[in-house]
């Protein structure tokens, strides 16, 4: 409700444009609408595509794991459905509430500042802080500090990163398609990211169901030779 009145809400306050009656006429034909598909030259845009490839990596690893959290609480916490539910709805209240919370205070110190880079190279590195939490404590706290601190990490991402794409734009004059090119990568990063977590989940348990039983290993555990197998 609250992002369906914030469209209004943009709406009322917006800057207006000048009306474009009294602009001249162009007429667009087949070359001009294929033109306008083109990808900026890489060798002009260097920091255009650099914005590109750290949103897709962001979105991919975000999507990665918000996705499939039911099942990480499960398997990995060994919760039942309940307690995992109950756990992942504390862990999505906190995360919005840090994610807010970012979003309203990085936005005036990155303006401040005078620099995009340096929030979200903050951000990246407090958003892999917060996954590695739950490797390093595979329990409930675990993935509460992943909720807090991932989640603050995407929250001042998500303020700057915009911001920032404007900044790379290689050409003014075409910031609608340049700024489209680059909500691809939204896209590509929510697509890419759960097949690549199904596919990993996929062959991880096919290995466990076809790998060996202890008791036809050649020799006792702990030994290298069957590091592999275990």
């Amino acid at each position: 409700m609250i992002m369906l009145a914030s469209g209004f809400v943009a709406l009322a306050i917006w800057p207006r444009e000048e009306s474009s009656k009294d602009m001249e006429r162009t007429k667009m034909t087949l070359k001009d609408l294929a033109v306008s598909f083109h990808f900026p030259k890489f060798s002009t845009s260097r920091d255009f595509y650099k914005a590109f490839g750290c949103r897709v990596c962001m979105l991919l690893s975000y999507q990665m794991i918000s996705v499939y959290q039911l099942y990480i609480v499960e398997d990995y916490v060994h919760q039942t459905k309940t307690e995992a539910a109950g756990t992942i709805a504390t862990m999505s209240i906190t995360t919005m509430v840090v994610s807010l919370t970012a979003s309203l205070i990085s936005g005036p110190i990155s303006d401040k500042m005078h620099t995009r880079k340096v929030p979200v190279i903050i951000a990246s590195l407090l958003f892999a802080i917060g996954t590695a939490m739950p490797w390093i404590m595979p329990s409930v706290t675990g993935m509460y500090l992943y909720a807090g601190i991932a989640g603050f990490g995407y929250g001042v991402y998500s303020a700057i990163d915009q911001a920032l794409n404007v900044d790379v734009l290689p050409n003014k004059e075409e910031a609608g398609k340049d700024l489209g090119i680059l909500n691809l990568a939204t896209t590509l990063g929510q697509a890419v990211g759960p097949t690549i977590t199904s596919t990993v989940k996929t062959a991880t348990g096919a290995l466990r169901l076809h790998s060996p039983s202890p008791s036809s290993w050649p020799c006792a555990p702990p030994c290298s030779c069957c590091a592999f197998r275990r």
